[in-house]
């Protein structure tokens, strides 16, 4: 991983090795009945699912690929005319490297015409940016190049709450793990209580990722006050579309 300017992150098409396409799936506001985002979702060119193409990366390469996948969904997602928020995900960035991870994105978008007030960086490792200090600098570098931050897979592995008070991300995404059956778990039920009720404190968005039954769905909503939501329920990821989301789904 570079610690400097490291050219081959800004012209990473020569070391990713892999061809890759973008599924895009819709997340959703209820009660105003919107689709207010869509997270870029890597797959191969026939399909694919995310974890075979990035097994096939050598792992010197990792950080490229994950610098790829951004600057290509955002040339996707542009030439879709994705009005909406455009959730990406970064698994690469370190202390070490954001400035460029982030400078090359920047540059991307602008060229594409893409509001970089609409992309949303998904950290799914906060460790991984390093110490307190240095975790709060990542959250002002990229709010200094006009993103936004979110804190994924909330509620399973290291995401506390000592790092989610130092990151301040705008959002989190509750992870699969906990959304699973809620309606019929107190255990879970209490973890995203508490979960949504610091979130709100802390003035952070909260997004139920992974939903696939109506009973989660209403559950969140009535009891814990969740008004976001993406998964299976709403609509499926598809490459190279928008998909469509049922309008019953949105209403109150």
């Amino acid at each position: 991983m570079a610690t400097d300017h490291d050219p081959k992150l800004d012209d990473y098409t020569e070391v990713i090795g892999v061809g890759i396409e973008f599924a895009f799936q819709p997340l959703v506001q209820l009660g105003v009945g919107r689709v207010f985002g869509y997270e870029a979702l890597v797959r191969g060119r026939s399909g694919e699912p995310a974890s075979s193409i990035i097994a096939n990366v050598r792992p010197e390469n990792l950080a490229y690929f994950d610098q790829a996948c951004r600057t290509r969904a955002i040339q996707d997602a542009a030439a879709l005319g994705i009005g909406s928020n455009l959730f990406l995900n970064c698994t690469q960035i370190t202390p070490g490297n954001v400035d460029q991870m982030l400078a090359v994105p920047r540059r991307k978008a602008d060229r594409a015409g893409f509001d970089r007030g609409r992309i949303v960086l998904e950290f799914s490792s906060l460790a991984r940016l390093g110490n307190p200090r240095e975790l709060a600098a990542a959250h002002d570098k990229a709010e200094d190049a006009g993103f936004r931050v979110l804190a994924d897979n909330f509620g399973t592995g290291e995401a506390g709450l000592k790092r989610l008070v130092v990151f301040r991300p705008h959002f989190i995404k509750l992870d699969r793990e906990v959304i699973n059956g809620i309606h019929s778990s107190r255990r879970r039920q209490a973890m995203v209580l508490g979960m949504v009720a610091t979130c709100r404190a802390l003035d952070i968005g909260v997004i139920a990722a992974g939903v696939e039954r109506a009973e989660e769905v209403e559950w969140l909503k009535q009891c814990a006050g969740v008004d976001h939501f993406q998964g299976f329920y709403f609509a499926r990821p598809e490459i190279q579309a928008k998909p469509a989301v049922d309008p019953q789904l949105l209403g109150d």
